[in-house]
C-alpha cells in the first residue's frame, strides 16, 4: 500500500522479537518494514520531530504517548494508535468450570510475570463462586515454581528491572492498607518476591 514501518522494540524482551523479525523478512518486500534499537529518548524524539512519522502506535504510559506527540510537529495530524494503561479485565461468571478458569487466570496474569501490556490486572468475581475461585486460585499460584527461566517447570522468572520487586511490594501494602487482605500465604509470597529480588 505504499506504507513503510519504523518498529522499535522495547528496551526488555528484545530477544523475543528475533521470530518476528524473519517473519517480516520473508513476508515483506526490502525496507518495507524497518528497526531501530537503541534508547527512546535518543532514537524516538529525532523521529517525531522530523515530522515524516504519519501514524504513531505506542503501547505504554499515556505521559510517555503526550511527550511524543507533542514532539511531532503537526501533532493534529499525526494519527495515534494508543494502548495505554490497559487494566484488561477477566470476568468469570457463576457457571464457569473453575479448574480451567484458574488456569487460564494465572495464564493471562502471570504470564512473563504479567510484565507485558496484555496481563490481566483485574478479575471479577461473581459472589456466587467468589470464596471457591479464591481458595483454587490461591492454591495454585503457591504451586509455581520460581526459578531461572532456563530451568525445567519454572514459573515465576526474575523480574527485568532491579526496582520492580520493592514496587510489587509496595502495592500489596497499599492494598492491604486500604481494607485488602493477603489469600496466597505471606511466606510463599515473601519467597516469590525475594527470588525476583535477588537474581537479578
Amino acid at each position: 500500500m505504499g506504507n513503510t514501518i519504523i518498529f522499535k522494540p522495547p528496551k526488555l524482551g528484545v530477544l523475543l522479537h528475533s521470530p518476528l523479525l524473519k517473519a517480516f523478512c520473508e513476508a515483506f518486500p526490502k525496507g518495507v518494514v524497518n528497526t531501530i534499537y537503541g534508547d527512546g529518548k535518543e532514537i524516538v524524539a529525532p523521529l517525531m520531530e522530523s515530522g515524516k512519522i504519519n501514524v504513531l502506535a505506542f503501547i505504554g504510559t499515556s505521559r510517555v504517548a503526550d511527550i511524543l506527540k507533542k514532539q511531532h510537529p503537526l501533532p493534529h495530524r499525526l494519527r495515534s494508535i494508543l494502548g495505554l494503561e490497559a487494566k484488561n479485565p477477566a470476568v468469570i461468571l457463576n457457571d464457569t468450570d473453575l479448574d480451567v478458569t484458574v488456569k487460564e487466570v494465572i495464564s493471562g496474569a502471570l504470564s512473563y510475570n504479567g510484565q507485558r501490556c496484555t496481563a490481566l490486572k483485574i478479575i471479577f468475581v461473581q459472589d456466587k463462586i467468589y470464596d471457591s475461585f479464591l481458595e483454587k486460585l490461591s492454591n495454585e499460584v503457591e504451586k509455581l515454581k520460581p526459578g531461572m527461566p532456563w530451568e525445567p517447570e519454572v514459573n515465576i522468572t526474575p523480574l527485568p528491572e532491579p526496582d520492580k520487586s520493592d514496587y510489587l511490594k509496595g502495592l500489596i501494602d497499599d492494598a492491604t492498607q486500604k481494607g485488602g487482605h493477603l489469600v496466597i500465604h505471606p511466606e510463599a509470597l515473601r519467597k516469590r518476591l525475594c527470588f525476583s529480588c535477588n537474581n537479578l
